[in-house]
C-alpha cells in the first residue's frame, strides 16, 4: 500500500484508540515499518533522526555527565541507521518488530490508550501490506514464509478505497469524540 494509506489508516485507528494524540501516534507508527526503504521520506527522516540521536547522545551525555543518556540515544540512532539497510518488507514487517515497537511505546508513553494507538498504527501497516502480492514475513525470524491475505496491488483501486474508507472512519471517530 502507499505511504498515505498507511498514515491515514494508522491515524484513524489511533484516533479511535487514543484520541487526537493517539491519532498522531498511530499515523507516525503506520509509517515506521517502511523505514527499511532506502529511498523516500521515511528513510530520509530516519537518517536525520539517527544522526541526531547519535550526535545528541554524545553531546547530551557529555553535558549531563550521563553515560546512560549517551548510550541509549546513540543506540537508538545506530538502530535507525541499521534498519534502513534491511531489505524492504523484511524484519520491520514482522510481528517480532511490532511487539518490540509496542514495548518501546509502553516504556515511553506509560499510558494504555496511547500505547495501544502506537502499536495499532504499526500493526495496521503490516495488515495492509499483507493484502498485497508480496505479503509480509509475519513470523520472522521463526519462518521465512509470507502472510498474504489478498493480491491487491499498491496504487490499485483497493488501495484508494482503503485510503478513503480510513479517512472517513478517522473523521467519524474524531467527530464522535468531539461531540460525545
Amino acid at each position: 500500500m502507499r505511504l498515505r494509506t498507511h498514515v491515514v489508516v494508522g491515524a484513524a485507528i489511533g484516533l479511535w484508540a487514543g484520541g487526537p494524540i493517539g491519532g498522531a501516534l498511530g499515523a507516525f507508527s503506520g509509517m515506521i515499518p517502511d523505514v527499511d526503504l532506502d529511498v523516500g521520506s521515511v528513510a530520509r527522516g530516519a537518517r536525520w533522526l539517527g544522526a541526531i540521536g547519535i550526535a545528541g547522545g554524545l553531546l547530551g551525555g557529555y553535558l549531563l555527565g550521563s553515560g546512560a543518556i549517551a548510550g541509549l540515544s546513540m543506540a537508538g540512532g545506530f538502530l535507525l541507521l541499521m534498519l534502513i539497510r534491511l531489505p524492504h518488507r523484511g524484519p520491520t514487517h514482522s510481528l517480532t518488530l511490532a511487539i518490540i515497537w509496542g514495548m518501546l511505546g509502553w516504556l515511553w508513553l506509560r499510558d494504555p490508550a496511547l500505547t495501544g494507538a502506537w502499536t495499532a498504527g504499526y500493526l495496521s501497516h503490516l495488515f495492509l501490506d499483507a493484502l498485497t502480492p508480496q505479503g509480509v514475513p509475519w513470523l520472522w525470524p521463526l519462518s521465512g514464509g509470507r502472510l498474504r491475505l489478498a493480491r491487491w496491488r499498491t496504487g490499485s483501486l483497493w488501495d484508494h478505497a482503503i485510503l478513503i474508507l480510513g479517512g472517513l472512519m478517522g473523521l467519524g471517530w474524531a467527530g464522535w469524540r468531539l461531540l460525545g
